[in-house]
Order: C-alpha cells, then sequence, then structure tokens
C-alpha cells in the first residue's frame, strides 16, 4: 500500500486530479491506474488524470489521461490549472508546458486570468473524413453538413453549429464518438452563437459531457473564425463561466480561471 499526494483542480467545472511524476514510480501501469483514481465512485473522480514533471523548474513535462486511460494530447484548462500550481508552489509567472513533445506556452496572470497559448489549429489533417464522408453523416442524423467542421487541436474535434436539443447533443456525441470514421474517436463540440457569444457543450471521447472544454473552446473559436461567425476575439461560454479567445498572428490564447478543490494522499495498492 502506497500514499500518493495529488492536488485536485478544475477550470469552469472541468476538473482534474494531478500528481507529481515522482510519486509514480511503483506504479507499473498509468493507464489503468488512471482510469482507477478518475472513477468517481471508487476513486478521486474527475474528467481526466494529469501527471507533471516540474524537475527543469519553468519547463514542465505534462502527460494527460482520460476517463478510460487512454491519452489526449491537449488540454487547455488544465493547462491553466498548471499554470496556477506552478505560480502558487514556485511564482512562475510564465511556464512552457510539453505535452508529449508539444509545447504550449502559459503566464498567469491572476487566478481568474491566466493565458494560455495552444499555439496553430489544423483544418487539414490525416485523420480527417473526406467532406463528403462527413455531409452523409450529418444528414443521417438531420444536421446541416455546412455546420459541421473537423479542426485538429493536437486532440480531434468536430465543431457543430446547431441548436439540438440535448438529448440529441448526448446521441451524437455517443455515436460520434465511436463511429467509424473517426479511428481515434471524437470530441464533438456543440456550438450556438448569440449576440456574438458562443454557448459551448462539449462531448470528450472518454469522459462524456464535461463542464467545460479548453481544447474544445479553441477548436470552436478557431471553427468560428475560419467560417466568418467570429472576429479574432471572442467569449466562449460554458456552464459555470466563460473563456476569453483571441486569435494572434495565426495562434489562438485562451483566458481563463483555475481553482482549487482539495488536496491529499490517494490510497494505492
Amino acid at each position: 500500500m502506497t500514499e500518493i499526494p495529488f492536488v485536485k483542480m478544475h477550470g469552469l467545472g472541468n476538473d482534474f486530479v494531478l500528481i507529481e511524476k515522482k510519486y509514480l514510480s511503483n506504479v507499473s501501469d498509468i493507464s489503468d491506474f488512471a482510469s482507477k483514481i478518475s472513477n468517481r465512485r471508487l476513486g478521486m473522480g474527475c474528467d481526466q488524470f494529469i501527471i507533471y514533471d516540474d524537475a527543469s523548474q519553468s519547463d514542465i513535462e505534462m502527460s494527460i489521461y482520460n476517463q478510460d486511460g487512454s491519452k489526449a494530447l491537449a488540454c487547455g484548462n488544465a493547462s491553466r490549472c498548471i499554470s496556477r500550481l506552478m505560480f502558487d508552489q514556485k511564482a512562475y509567472k510564465k511556464i512552457s508546458l510539453n505535452i508529449d513533445g508539444r509545447i504550449v506556452q502559459c503566464e498567469y496572470l491572476n487566478k481568474d486570468k491566466i493565458k494560455v497559448d495552444m499555439g496553430e489549429v489544423s483544418f487539414d489533417e490525416s485523420w480527417m473524413p473526406k467532406q463528403e464522408d462527413l455531409w452523409d453523416l450529418a444528414k443521417l442524423h438531420l444536421i446541416e453538413p455546412k455546420e459541421m467542421i473537423c479542426v485538429d487541436v493536437a486532440n480531434p474535434h468536430l465543431v457543430i453549429f446547431t441548436k439540438l436539443s440535448n438529448q440529441d447533443k448526448e446521441v451524437i456525441g455517443q455515436n460520434f464518438q465511436k463511429n467509424n470514421l473517426f479511428k481515434d474517436g471524437i470530441n464533438v463540440n456543440f456550438a450556438t452563437i448569440e449576440n456574438n457569444k458562443t454557448h459551448l457543450r462539449v462531448w470528450e471521447r472518454g469522459a462524456g459531457f464535461t463542464y467545460a472544454c479548453g481544447s474544445g473552446a479553441i477548436a470552436t473559436f478557431a471553427a468560428a473564425n475560419k467560417l466568418g461567425f467570429a472576429g479574432d476575439n471572442a467569449e466562449i461560454l460554458f456552464e459555470l463561466g466563460s473563456l476569453c479567445m483571441q486569435k494572434d498572428k495565426g495562434c489562438i490564447n485562451m483566458i481563463g480561471p483555475a481553482a482549487y478543490i482539495c488536496s491529499g494522499n490517494y490510497i494505492y495498492e
């Protein structure tokens, strides 16, 4: 039996258990550990499990695991949480996050304003279905094809601009996540634009609906900007708050809060 120190944090309700890498030396199967600690009845409970290593001072290594133990390559909300943690523990105002080789820059302004430069997004990647296949999928679920677009934010995202019922969103999220068009799964973003503000709900692969999704906000903002639905500055609204989005020289910045929930020791045996 081992006691493993952890911190639990959230960004707009999107919650994470964060553990420093050095405390996991006795864990042989990280994916299995991630699924167990993420369990909301038998573990600490979280949307995603985060491992970090700050041995290189302000250059922080970070790994992200979904509830099912699968890996993710981007998480804006978790990036802000790590940024706040490093500021509070070591007074780092700026950090570079190395997420399995992808570099993300974070700047701590205050606990409610943490800036994350997520870099450039892509609308042309090998995992993206052919346009006609995507349109067929849209028509099958009675979605207007022009309202759907794929975006790569290190994680694969599908953005749908539509006013669907919550029940339809859940069905589509579940069906699209395991659809053969998306071999590695897909994060499905349901966006509605009203009064220059984007209301967003995200079905995250391996987790289901979450209160908020940073990479989903990036994908949705980038898609809205590309399609002419939004300018170079916008606000993305989630159930518990909002994120400010900025496009700067092709890169997308996200500004939002990070908060603590609890800390303690997780018993691993």
